[in-house]
Order: structure tokens, then sequence, then C-alpha cells
């Protein structure tokens, strides 16, 4: 974590021992939140991974079962309890692949974006080699200035005063738009990083809510109705 939330815009074209030093702190802090970033993501995608091979299993599973209870012999369930046991598989399988679904949309999604968006696409590295090329520039265009002599009539003098302010100009636009890359990304970073965290709880949730719905009061008692039958 930085101690400073931000980097001063005014400041970005100075080139002094505490800017730079600022600057560093917050280049090694972006460093390590792409560091961070991609060892999340590989985490949240095996968890994700898990949850569709437990998803796939319980179907193969519940399939096998259905198979059995249907075609045992003489021990095959009437057609009205088959219907009742197909309902049953594909109104499971449904939920657990919603359950999939929604880990793949609110907690893996969200950080891959992040990462190529903000980390990547948004690439304060190459903003930051527009810096450097400018400031190269600029320091280029200086050092012709100041071999050529002051003379009011010397064209060149001229000609060289508008490269310089261009450069400066140019310098200016870049430190301008990496500062501000890096300003966004210690902002975004804080719900970037809740974001899968808060997307995972609320697919848990919104799954076992699906669950209580299905074990309604009426399928509790026609459950508890059965039971009690074959315990007589």
């Amino acid at each position: 974590q930085c101690a400073v939330k931000s980097l001063f815009l005014l400041v970005s074209l100075q080139n002094c021992t505490s800017t730079r030093s600022l600057l560093s702190v917050f280049e090694e802090d972006s460093g390590m939140l792409t560091d961070y970033t991609n060892k999340l993501l590989q985490s949240m995608q095996r968890v994700f991974g898990a949850q569709v091979l437990n998803t796939n299993t319980f179907s193969h599973s519940f399939r096998s079962i259905c198979n059995i209870m249907r075609f045992h012999g003489n021990f095959a369930l009437g057609k009205g309890d088959e219907e009742v046991i197909t309902t049953l598989q594909s109104f499971l399988n449904s939920l657990h692949s919603e359950l999939a679904n929604q880990m793949a949309d609110s907690m893996v999604f969200p950080l891959i974006q992040f990462r190529e968006k903000d980390l990547t696409a948004c690439s304060y590295y190459l903003i930051l080699m527009s810096l450097l090329s400018s400031r190269a520039e600029h320091e280029a265009a200086m050092v012709k200035y100041s071999r050529l002599p002051k003379k009011k009539e010397n064209e060149k003098v001229a000609d060289l005063v508008k490269e310089v302010a261009y450069t400066r100009r140019k310098q200016h636009q870049a430190s301008l738009q990496y500062y501000c890359a890096l300003n966004a990304l210690q902002y975004r970073k804080r719900v970037a990083m809740l974001e899968p965290m808060l997307g995972y709880t609320q697919a848990q949730i919104s799954f076992f809510k699906k669950g209580i719905e299905l074990v309604s009061k009426k399928m509790d008692n026609f459950l508890s109705s059965v039971s009690n039958m074959t315990q007589r």
C-alpha cells in the first residue's frame, strides 16, 4: 500500500529527487498489484473449474441413479414417478449450472477485465515508453537550441524555439497521462480486489436461496409424509 494516495499532477514535470522517489513507489506498487492480480485470477479460475467439474460429476451421478430407478427390473418406477425424477434431475442440473455461470460472470470475468483494461490495455507501461521517448526528444531539441548562436536574424533559432516548445508540451502531456494512469490504478484496485469475492459470495447466496425455495413448505410436508410412511 502506498502511504500517499495519489501523485500530484502539478509536479509531473519536476525531475527532482522527491518526485522520482514518489513515482518509484507507485511504480513498484503497480508491479506488485500486477503479480497479485495474476495469482488471484489463477486461484479464482481453479475455484470456477472445480465448480464446473462438480456440476458435471453431480449430473453424471444423478443420471446413474435415475437410470437404475427407471430400468432395474421389478423395482422400476412407474410412468408418473419417472416424470418426477426427470423433472428433479433437470432442476438440480440447472441449479448447479447456474451457479457455475454466476461464478464465471461475477467472480472470474471482473478480474480478467481489470487485468486487461487497467493493467494491460490501459498500459501505463506503454505510457511510460511514450514519456521516455518524448523526454528524449525534448532534451535533443534543447541541445540543438543551445548550440545555435542567439541572433535575432537567425531563422533556425525561431524554428528551434518552436520545436522546444512542442516537445515540452508533448513531454508534459505524456507525464500527465502516466501520472493519471498510476492514480487511476490506485483508485480502481480498491473495487477490483473486492468485486470477485463479492461475486462469489452472491453466487453462493443465490444458489442456496433457490435450494431453500425448492424445499418449500409443501415439499417439506411431502418429504415428511413419505419419511413417515417408510418408517412404519
